[in-house]
């Protein structure tokens, strides 16, 4: 995104994908939030974190679709 000229990415960041089970939070692996928000430092990028329980619809038909 960088290499295209934009400064930005907007991310959601759904509670559900971190906190499956209530009161298990898990940041680990493909969920490293913090990971995530540093490289996007490291480059350059700007972000718009998006996090909430309730995101988009498209989220909840990828859910029922695996």
């Amino acid at each position: 995104m960088y290499m295209t000229g934009l400064n930005a990415i907007q991310v959601y960041v759904p509670w559900n994908f971190h906190e499956e089970v209530q009161g298990v939070h898990n940041f680990t692996g493909h969920r490293d939030l913090e990971h995530f928000l540093n490289l996007a430092n490291q480059t350059g990028l700007l972000v718009i974190l998006r996090p909430g329980p309730y995101i988009c619809a498209e989220w909840e038909m990828e859910r029922v679709q695996r």
